[in-house]
């Protein structure tokens, strides 16, 4: 016979074993239900989709890459334009007259009287070296600069910016215009200087012109 704890204890059993077959039921119902065809066809279906999504994904990752390239290769141009701009304007103002120049070069000194078309060669043959900055006792030199104001002066003072070995040995060179105009009366010193300062003068004022139509 049994006892009353032993049916106690055999009740405890029955009871999980129950619920330990329930759940191996449930589980094999979901197992199955999973592995169904049709729940297969579901789940290619949403990998699918999963899969598709991804590709769009990466797609608008590689345009919006792209696009920021674009941008950042237009921003690049633009500050490379804008740099190029300022260097350009700085670079045109000198020439112009409008600012001073400092640098090396040479300092001619004539001593003698030179007409208005020794003075205009002696002025082109300095620019054809290659220098783009010089004054005449004081006086820059620019495009509309008149060179007829500085006719038998008796003494000038050239100053030029620019390669100072290479200014002196071209103008010095047999047949160059230092050969071309000296005379016994007319005598050219030529020293070459680390530290030249060419000041500035009024710039050439731009005039627009503007379209009139004929008809």
């Amino acid at each position: 016979m049994f006892k009353k704890s032993d049916n106690i204890i055999i009740a405890v059993i029955c009871f999980f074993l129950g619920i330990f077959l329930v759940s191996q039921y449930y589980s094999g119902a979901e197992f199955r239900k999973v592995t169904q065809p049709e729940n297969n066809e579901v789940l290619a279906i949403e990998v699918g989709k999963l899969t598709r999504s991804n590709a769009e994904l990466r797609r608008e990752t590689k345009d919006l890459t792209s696009t920021l390239d674009s941008y950042r290769n237009s921003s690049e141009s633009s500050v490379k334009a804008y740099n190029q701009y300022l260097s350009d304007i700085e670079k045109f103002s000198v020439i112009n007259g409008e600012k001073s120049a400092t640098g090396q070069g040479i300092i001619i000194n004539v001593s003698g009287d030179l007409v208005t078309p020794q003075i205009v060669d002696l002025v082109n043959a300095i620019k054809n070296i290659g220098a783009q900055n010089m004054e005449i006792n004081g006086k820059r030199i620019i495009i509309n600069t008149e060179m007829s104001q500085f006719a038998n002066r008796g003494h000038y003072e050239i100053k030029v910016l620019g390669n100072s070995t290479l200014l002196k040995s071209s103008i010095e060179r047999k047949g160059g215009i230092v050969d071309q105009v000296a005379t016994k009366d007319i005598l050219f010193n030529i020293t070459e200087s680390d530290n030249i300062t060419i000041g500035s003068t009024t710039p050439i004022k731009i005039k627009y012109g503007r379209i009139v139509d004929t008809k």
